[in-house]
């Protein structure tokens, strides 16, 4: 009996060879290159325009623009309380949300699927009348309401919350179940028929809202229901495969599946020798590999700033384009796994000016790569102007290639857009953040990333359940290498813009970021310390505060410290009300459009007022310090 609930992977046998000979067929000419751009786009006006971009690649190769982006946030993981974990994947497709089966049309908004399904409509027009192919981005056994589970008990697979993030369990269905498999096969058919260019489906796994039955990574632990307990990881996710095969072939065609997320490595072993030619594994963190490379902007390392690239890094990249080995090329200009935000189109179009300059002439080992970069400084710096811009390329990628591989000294954390998580840009840097009233702290406390919220109010180091480390000291070398590179890589921009470069107005747009992403590492610094202040003043911040000042004999230094980093932060701030006020930069951070998309990982669209309401906090409390830490003597 318990058999019979599973899809034997031999019941496929017969046709894996007639599968793989298809989906080769498929494949782009020799010596072609596959190109995959990556996007969140949810205006068809701007995705023509993108779409637009990317066709002039398909002299190369064959050009797969990404379709699985939804129109509005995932109602499923909406839910009430204080439960950040369910914010992460709420903006990640999933088949269900555009062709939802039958069991489950009732327990979700029919309005959102309707959105979602014309989004997807209006793309594949522009696909078909550029004669485009497509890829779709989805988390498969993502997270379903609990009111399907309650009706279908034997459909319940996997816990997939995070147990440090969430407040409520979530579940995603079981797929040993022939049921879940027959409605996975049947919403993969009907993507397949509304987008017959869908060449992949690029599957995320066990993160962020989905997960399989008792895989090693899942975050609660290995867990599912009882009856499949003992599967082999390799049938169970082969099982998954097949049942989406047959899908598309019943749509259409054969696709290939990039199977991706999070796999412990005995899992991997045992998938990986069961997987079906048509699909490959890509587990979490493997962004290079040997068939593909990563040409991306630099949105998810400086979320929410918008408008970033590192030229020299994408030489290094790039130097492997015409390697035949390399059979893949993705771009990537938005936020990470998260799909809230894209870089502008005109980086995506810069993008795809240095894939077509490698292409025609790729720049292999450092002295070429270094012509390479002395070449475009000139084209775009002109002559005169072109050693600055080689020097402010270089410090972009001193920058950002310091912050990337800081493991230890974490101001600033990378990829868990933590500037927005722990709202460091608007909220008010106090040393007794309790003596603001509700309404006072109204506007940031909701969107901090906590399961608890005086964790939230107290702590500035909260960082997504743990918390997060930095540097000995304040002016660190580190810090300063970060935050300085940048500050003066923007500086030789606007020189170069000064003094008449050709592409003036994009130095001056790159300069503008440059300097965004400096107030957000200065945040990050300046409540980084803030924090380990009051930590060691725990005591003292319990306590009653002095009502009249004293003069002592011994002063406590870290007030002086204190003072210091309050005045820091508020200069900090006010520079980057000036930022966003001036030459675009409001355009230049990711933020919601409107004042109800706002949550833990987007700003709201009031951004410059509530910057300002976080400097009148501060000066209204700016004598805080004094009353609960001792003043000098003088």
């Amino acid at each position: 009996m318990v058999g019979a609930l599973f899809l034997a992977s031999g019941i496929q046998a017969g046709m894996t060879a007639q599968t793989d000979k298809e989906v080769k067929g498929n494949a782009p000419v020799a010596g072609g290159k596959i190109f995959v751009f990556h996007n969140s786009i949810r205006d068809l006006k701007e995705f023509r325009a993108y779409a637009q971009i990317a066709a002039r690649l398909k002299r190369y190769g064959n050009v797969r623009v990404d379709l699985g982006v939804l129109a509005e946030k995932n109602p499923v993981h909406t839910v009430r309380g204080r439960s950040p974990w369910h914010e992460y994947g709420s903006f990640m497709a999933t088949e269900w949300a555009f062709f939802p089966p039958a069991k489950l049309v009732p327990y979700l908004p029919a309005e959102w699927v309707a959105k979602n399904r014309e989004l997807l409509q209006g793309k594949v027009a522009i696909l078909k009348e550029l004669n485009l192919d497509a890829v779709f981005s989805s988390t498969n056994t993502q997270m379903l309401p609990e009111g399907l589970f309650r009706q279908y008990p034997a459909l319940r697979g996997p816990r997939v919350d995070h147990l440090l993030r969430s407040n409520q369990a979530a579940f995603s269905w079981c797929v040993d179940r022939l049921e879940t498999l027959d409605m996975i096969e049947q919403m993969t058919a009907d993507l397949k028929r509304v987008a017959p260019m869908v060449r992949a489906i690029e599957a995320w796994n066990n993160d962020s809202g989905s997960g399989i039955c008792w895989l090693k990574a899942l975050y609660p632990g290995t867990n599912g229901p009882a009856f499949c307990r003992r599967r082999d990881a390799g049938e169970r996710v082969r099982g998954l495969l097949e049942a989406m095969d047959r899908g598309a072939r019943k749509g259409g065609g054969p696709i290939q599946i990039v199977q991706g997320g999070n796999f412990a490595d005995e899992d991997l072993a045992r998938i990986q020798r069961l997987l079906p030619a048509y699909a490959k594994l890509r587990p979490a963190g493997a962004d290079s590999l040997p068939d593909r490379i990563v040409v991306k902007s630099m949105i998810s390392e400086a979320y929410p700033v918008r408008g970033i690239i590192d030229v020299a890094t994408l030489l290094e990249t790039l130097e492997q384009i015409t390697d035949p080995a390399v059979h893949e090329v993705d771009i990537d200009t938005c936020q990470s796994w998260y799909f809230r935000a894209d870089d502008q189109i005109s980086v995506v179009e810069r993008l795809v000016d240095l894939i077509e300059d490698s292409l025609r002439s790729s720049a292999k080992g450092a002295f070429a790569r270094t012509l390479k970069e002395h070449e475009l400084a000139v084209r775009w710096g002109g002559g005169r102007n072109a050693d600055g811009v080689m020097e402010a390329f270089n410090l972009v990628q001193q920058s950002f290639r310091i912050f990337s591989d800081w493991h230890k000294d974490v101001v600033l954390p990378p990829g868990a857009a933590y500037t927005a998580t722990d709202r460091l840009l608007t909220r008010p840097l106090l040393v007794k953040s309790e003596l603001l009233t509700p309404e006072e702290e109204a506007y940031f406390l909701p969107y901090i990333f906590s399961t608890d919220e005086q964790d939230a109010r107290l702590d500035y180091n909260t960082l997504h359940g743990d918390r997060r480390v930095g540097p000995g000291e304040y002016d660190s070398f580190t810090y300063n290498t970060i935050h300085g590179s940048a500050m003066e890589a923007a500086k030789r921009f606007e020189d170069a813009a000064r003094g008449g470069a050709p592409e003036a107005a994009w130095f001056r747009q790159l300069a503008h970021s440059l300097r965004l992403w400096a107030t957000t590492v200065r945040s990050s610094n300046n409540f980084y310390f803030a924090q380990v202040i009051r930590d060691r003043h725990s005591a003292e911040l319990a306590a009653a505060p002095r009502i009249l000042l004293t003069r002592t004999a011994i002063a406590d230094p870290d007030l002086l410290f204190w003072n210091e980093i309050q005045r820091d932060e508020m200069d900090n701030t006010y520079e980057l009300i000036n930022l966003l006020s001036s030459g675009g930069g409001l355009d230049l951070l990711a933020k919601a459009s409107d004042p109800k998309d706002e949550d833990m990982f987007l700003y709201g669209p009031n951004l410059v007022n509530e910057l300002k309401k976080k400097v009148t906090l501060m000066r209204d409390h700016w004598l805080d310090g004094q009353r609960y830490l001792t003043p000098p003597g003088k």
